[in-house]
């Protein structure tokens, strides 16, 4: 609580944040006309609603990581000392979240928000872009999954596979292009990214995150990514186990380590374990890998300087996820939106378990 409690949060004007540049790529209009062609075509259907506790947020997929073969003498990554550069370097954090909503006769509803969060001398601003509401329908599955940077996958599966694939896409629709937006319109910011910059699936294509990042650099910004988890080990040991016994703040480079990479994706960011506070916990840290290696290890060194660090963790990702996640209240008031604006008839779950065994129904529904 003393973390929020003693610094300055507060909601930035619509009209002047983030600002717009020529050449800056506008929201895609495919994705807001889906987004209102697809309630469209719910009006007047029945509306069965979750409730707050059981409305489920997407769960992201573990990161695709490259494998490790590694032996005992390969323990040889470069521990980097850090030390903090305070020179007011903007720090501007990106995170995006979607949630279940409800069900229809024919479909799934769910809803898409992502988070803008930039931390300028130590003055917190936020802008949230969203929530798009989303009624996800075997009819409409396929212009979902031909958005703008995403690839179509193979097959389509049942309703609940269907929802988790078309959940991922969109999410990762508004994520990249609040990512090419922020990439466009900073300057000389350290950029901050929830999860990895390894990419060559149907869901991160390597061309567009190339993009993303070579637009960025020509902005003099250095983008940084944090992943909350890895599954990258080293002597059966995940790589975030190596570095508590080093003092901090510090980097780890795994990149120095010999490894298995895989054919099929693409590590666009140099990968290292980063330790930035004594009492905080190591995450991995990919860092763009077509800047300079001072440049990494100064982007770092001034998210040190420039930036609260809360756990080991930068306080503006941080907000940014915060600020994206979907409350009960969100939910609810998503929930009356769609069915004033739509005309969705409320109805309720008939519970064939209860009907079947009375008092002893328990259990979720199939």
């Amino acid at each position: 609580m003393l973390v929020i409690e003693q610094l300055h949060y507060a909601t930035t004007s619509r009209y002047n944040f983030p600002q717009t540049t020529p050449g800056e790529p506008e929201l895609p209009e495919r994705l807001i006309e889906l987004s209102h062609n697809s309630m469209r075509n719910a009006r007047g259907t029945n509306f069965l609603p979750y409730g707050t506790q059981s409305a489920e947020p997407f769960t992201e997929r573990p990161q695709e990581d490259e494998a490790l073969s590694l032996n005992s003498e390969a323990l040889s990554a470069l521990l980097t000392p850090l030390k903090p550069i305070r020179d007011e370097t903007p720090i501007t954090a990106i995170d995006v979240s979607s949630i279940r909503i409800g069900e229809t006769e024919t479909g799934v509803l769910c809803a898409v928000r992502g988070v803008i969060v930039q931390n300028e001398k130590h003055r917190y601003r936020y802008v949230r872009i969203g929530p798009f509401p989303f009624h996800i329908t075997e009819e409409n599955k396929k212009e979902i999954f031909i958005l703008p940077g995403q690839a179509t996958p193979s097959g389509f599966g049942a309703v609940h596979s269907l929802l988790l694939e078309a959940q991922s896409h969109l999410c990762n629709v508004v994520e990249r292009w609040i990512q090419m937006s922020t990439a466009h319109s900073a300057m000389g910011n350290v950029i901050l990214w929830d999860g990895s910059l390894t990419a060559g699936t149907a869901s991160s294509p390597a061309n567009v995150v190339a993009q993303i990042l070579g637009t960025a650099r020509k902005n003099s910004n250095s983008v940084l990514s944090f992943a909350k988890g890895t599954s990258l080990r080293f002597l059966g040991r995940r790589i975030t186990d190596l570095v508590p016994n080093y003092e901090s703040p510090c980097l780890f480079e795994v990149d120095d380590l010999p490894l298995q990479t895989s054919k099929t994706l693409r590590q666009l960011g140099k990968v290292y374990v980063a330790k930035l506070a004594d009492r905080g916990y190591p995450f991995r840290v990919d860092i763009d890998r077509a800047l300079a290696p001072e440049s990494r290890i100064m982007a770092v060194q001034r998210l040190l300087g420039n930036e609260l660090i809360f756990q080991g963790y930068p306080e503006s990702l941080r907000l940014a996820h915060i600020f994206s996640t979907f409350t009960a209240n969100d939910v609810m008031g998503i929930q009356r939106f769609v069915t004033e604006e739509y005309g969705l008839r409320i109805a309720t779950r008939h519970s064939i378990r209860k009907t079947l065994f009375g008092p002893f129904g328990t259990g979720a529904e199939d």
